[in-house]
């Protein structure tokens, strides 16, 4: 029995490794599909705001974002706003899925090769035909970041505006978790988009 455990923990650790092996090889491959970028600038609110980060390091995580989630088409196109030192906000111009934007918070909580202890909150509107929204959720303006206590690391936090809490799990079967209370009460982000507009800016894609 103790032989079975020792090798079912093994080949966990292998798969583990593997798995991180490859997400490292994407995110260092810097090859684009051969389709158009999007052009046309689509008004929304989506806005990621990372303290505690330093320039080159959340430039790094974004290249390495786009090269893993734009491998089949132009997934995110990002925009990276400084504010201060250590402070910077992403938003994307040419709007993006809800899904594809989680994806993004955690990452940039969790870049890859970089060891950072940044804080990562984002807000935006949702839509009810949105992955992982729910009648309780859609139609408002939400607060999305990951928990203090998260061990998991491939999900994120959602507090709606009327502070009703949801772990989003990017896991089949732990999409969408209706908490007992939000693991953070609602705050309105410092910075709009609109605050944005005479900053200088750099893009991604």
């Amino acid at each position: 029995m103790k032989t079975l455990l020792i090798i079912a923990i093994v080949a966990v650790i292998v798969i583990v490794i593997k798995a991180c092996v490859s997400g490292s090889q994407l995110g260092n491959d810097p090859s684009r599909p051969n389709v158009e970028k999007l052009k046309l600038e689509k008004s929304n609110d989506k806005i990621i705001v990372v303290t505690n980060a330093d320039h080159n390091d959340i430039k790094k995580a974004l290249t390495e974002f786009c090269n893993i989630y734009n491998k089949n088409d132009y997934a995110a196109q990002p925009r990276l706003w400084q504010l201060s030192a250590n402070s910077f906000a992403v938003t994307f111009p040419y709007d993006v899925d809800f899904a594809t934007y989680c994806f993004a918070v955690n990452f940039l909580k969790y870049p890859m090769d970089i060891k950072w202890n940044a804080k990562v909150y984002a807000w935006c509107t949702t839509h009810t035909e949105d992955q992982w929204i729910t009648e309780k959720s859609a139609s408002k303006t939400v607060m999305l970041y990951l928990a203090a206590d998260d061990k998991e690391y491939d999900n994120v936090f959602l507090t709606t505006q009327d502070n009703i809490g949801y772990k989003l799990g990017f896991a089949v079967g732990h999409e969408t978790q209706l908490l007992d209370a939000a693991k953070e009460t609602f705050k309105t982000p410092a910075v709009t988009i609109e605050s944005l507009k005479d900053k200088k800016f750099e893009d991604f894609q």
